[in-house]
């Protein structure tokens, strides 16, 4: 179906205003062959039709097929390997390490430690953290005078994502063979999969840790502030500048005194707002909040 110059521009307002995406002058053939299937399903005879239907701010259900066929989701279990390699071995014992300081000093209970995945998907980013956690206590000491010693009971992890889609595949936790095959270790298959049928269902201490929920990053953040550590890899690349300034300042804001927040490899803060420092840990660039 032709998608005209103007018909071109008019939905790529609509889709930034219904999910913060921009799309740019190149992406005309992504948006005519992504929104297709959509005008099909609907029985609209035109581009401008879809625009004029959408328009309609109750119009909740063609709101939300148009963002699931534009938002990209490509992701996978420890994506790109190093950041996840920097939550094991640097951040996640420092955080612990400093709320163990806290409860010394303060007399503070140690509570939770609050992790979020920003831009969860499927959920391959979200499972990622939990076993990192997992990873992680089960190669702590077992000696009752270590005082150093948590348990996933310490951990609430949180995976949002704007497309309803994505989060449902997310909860179930049921993925094929193909996902294991890039990013997992052996030993992370072996001991958080179990299979079925072919496929490969999350094991519930897994996700026991993990809460999902839906969430658009572009409009205020409800309920979702003093976070450990806060993921938001390879979604700001998407938006347009004025965009990404206010995503990032809500992030910052939602980041808990010492907080790390991690940004995807191409993406950065264009300048350090008060109170954030950049560290760089083996290859991964993280900001931290004072």
């Amino acid at each position: 179906m032709k998608l005209s110059d103007l018909e071109f521009q008019d939905t790529r307002l609509l889709v930034q205003k219904l999910c913060g995406i921009w799309l740019g002058d190149d992406k005309k053939y992504l948006v005519r062959t992504r929104l297709e299937t959509v005008l099909k399903r609907n029985q609209l005879l035109s581009y401008s039709e879809l625009i004029r239907q959408a328009s309609v701010v109750s119009n909740n259900r063609l709101h939300d097929e148009i963002i699931e066929a534009i938002t990209t989701k490509e992701t996978s279990f420890n994506r790109d390997g190093h950041p996840f390699e920097a939550f094991r071995r640097k951040i996640l014992p420092e955080l612990i390490a400093n709320r163990f300081v806290r409860q010394r000093t303060t007399g503070l209970p140690f509570g939770k430690l609050r992790l979020w995945s920003a831009a969860a998907s499927t959920g391959q980013e979200t499972y990622s953290l939990a076993m990192g956690v997992l990873d992680y206590i089960h190669s702590q000491p077992k000696s009752p005078v270590n005082e150093f010693v948590v348990s996933s009971e310490n951990f609430s992890i949180l995976g949002t994502d704007i497309s309803a889609h994505a989060l449902a595949i997310a909860s179930k936790g049921v993925y094929h063979e193909r996902d294991l095959e890039r990013g997992l270790t052996i030993e992370q298959k072996r001991k958080y999969f179990l299979e079925t049928h072919g496929n490969y269902s999350i094991h519930p201490q897994i996700k026991d840790l993990v809460d999902f929920r839906r969430m658009d990053l572009v409009k205020p953040f409800a309920d979702a502030s003093y976070f450990d550590l806060i993921l938001c890899r390879n979604l700001l690349i998407y938006f347009d500048e004025r965009t990404r300034k206010q995503v990032i300042a809500r992030l910052i804001e939602s980041l808990a005194p010492n907080g790390f927040l991690m940004l995807g490899a191409v993406e950065s803060l264009p300048t350090l707002p008060d109170g954030i420092v950049q560290q760089q840990i083996g290859k991964t660039v993280v900001f931290r909040k004072k």
